[in-house]
């Protein structure tokens, strides 16, 4: 079970490569760069945030693997993309559940991507700026609502509750309602197998509506986006032409390796 999905998950072979050595598949020196098809990518985001008066800072990753579709409009690149999962680190003593509805609320978006060189490749894509849990004129703009009633909020997780629910594990638990506002682009070198390997331009900001308890109502951590690029890597990778996002999540340490 555990090979088929790593067949599927295998990039296509490219012209001009060795199919008695898919290990060693490469592009051909004079294809196109980043051919149409499938890719996924493993993105980390880190943040910092202080849990309680009595303890330091902590630092804070969050991990998310997108699935990508690349296509070509002309001399046009774009890449199609939508987020498969989501996890965050522990903040002290509770644990943040990102579950299937809050990434489903998530947006997917296209973006135009940039290539430049000759092999290795520098790549860009087009900053994609969306805000999940209400409907804004301006969404880089305008500031987050923070009153549940805000005509603007909406319910994309369709819980009923206001904006989209992050869950809380630990001591206390429950469900925090917030509006979170998603930047993202990508900067990095493109190598002849096919992977990408970069930094994660953007951030990740957050309101808080409201909370299923009085405990979750009352704490609302802050947290302050650590812009070094070390902390903020991605890794890119072609995947098979059926995969999906149950398998990109299932193949997670195959693909980009364990995560320390």
């Amino acid at each position: 079970m555990f090979f088929t999905l790593l067949l599927l998950l295998a990039g296509p072979m490219q012209p001009g490569t060795d199919s008695r050595d898919p290990a060693r598949a490469e592009f051909a020196q004079d294809t196109v760069p980043l051919p149409d098809g499938l890719y996924a990518s493993r993105q980390i985001m880190t943040s910092s945030t202080k849990p309680g008066p009595r303890l330091g800072r902590i630092r804070v990753r969050t991990v998310a693997l997108a699935i990508h579709r690349v296509r070509r409009d002309g001399d046009t690149v774009r890449a199609s993309t939508r987020f498969c999962d989501v996890r965050q680190d522990r903040i002290g003593p509770a644990g943040t559940v990102l579950d299937s509805a809050f990434v489903a609320a998530l947006p997917a978006w296209e973006s135009v991507v940039t290539i430049e060189g000759s092999g290795p490749w520098l790549v860009h894509t087009d900053e994609f700026v969306a805000v999940v849990g209400a409907d804004l004129e301006d969404p880089a703009g305008d500031p987050l609502p923070t009153d549940p009633q805000d005509a603007r909020v909406t319910d994309p997780d369709g819980d009923g509750e206001p904006g989209v629910t992050v869950r809380v594990e630990g001591v206390v638990s429950g469900g925090v309602y917030v509006v979170q506002r998603i930047e993202r682009a990508l900067e990095g070198t493109l190598t002849v197998d096919g992977r990408i390997t970069g930094t994660v331009i953007g951030s990740n900001q957050q309101a808080k509506l409201g909370a299923s308890n009085f405990i979750l109502r009352a704490f609302t951590p802050t947290f302050i986006a650590d812009t070094e690029p070390e902390h903020n890597p991605f890794s890119w990778a072609p995947v098979g032409p059926d995969a999906d996002c149950t398998q990109i999540v299932a193949a997670e340490v195959p693909l980009f390796g364990v995560l320390e």
